[in-house]
């Protein structure tokens, strides 16, 4: 998420400032399509589960804490959003398309084929984990489930992913052993 978001944009907006909530939105928007996209694999799906994550903050702002608390609130309600709208799909299943920004087009798409192999929230977990640098305390708070799940996912997603990602190049981006190094 957004790792430089004025807490004026969130005060402001808890605060019921029209302009700063407008402010808060655009800063956070690229942010949640991106994490939106990594579980769903679908860039409408990804637009849709965003934006209506974007409406559950505008509606429920004021509720949320303090302006610390709101990179992981606002992971939460995309997470939720993004997981609601795949099983809300479910019944089309969605190739998952490589990551826009990937410098490796080929081990990208490697990277997402694999990913989209494992259960939703076994996926949940490697993207909060190594796509957007959540803690394992962090994600148990966004998936509100204890930190032990949390470690206990990572361990077996990995353990399902070195097979598929086996001849992956140690230097392509989230290789497994990038992977390894960051669960031990």
């Amino acid at each position: 998420m957004a790792s430089f978001l004025p807490a004026a944009h969130v005060e402001g907006a808890r605060m019921g400032d029209p302009h700063e909530l407008s402010r808060l939105i655009e800063a956070v928007w690229p942010d949640a399509y991106r994490l939106a996209f990594a579980i769903l694999g679908d860039r409408s799906s990804a637009q849709d589960a965003s934006q209506e994550s974007c409406i559950i903050v505008c509606r429920t702002i004021a509720s949320l804490r303090g302006a610390g608390a709101f990179r992981v609130w606002f992971s939460r309600i995309v997470v939720r959003e993004a997981s609601r709208l795949k099983r809300r799909r479910a019944a089309v299943e969605l190739v998952v398309a490589p990551a826009p920004d990937s410098t490796d087009h080929a081990t990208s798409i490697d990277i997402w084929r694999a990913l989209s192999a494992l259960p939703r929230k076994l996926r949940e977990v490697v993207v909060l984990r190594y796509f957007e640098d959540f803690s394992s305390r962090e994600i148990a708070s966004i998936l509100l489930v204890p930190d032990g799940t949390v470690r206990f996912r990572l361990a077996v997603a990995i353990r399902r992913l070195r097979p598929l990602l086996g001849d992956v190049p140690e230097s392509a981006p989230h290789a497994p052993s990038k992977v390894r190094t960051h669960a031990v």
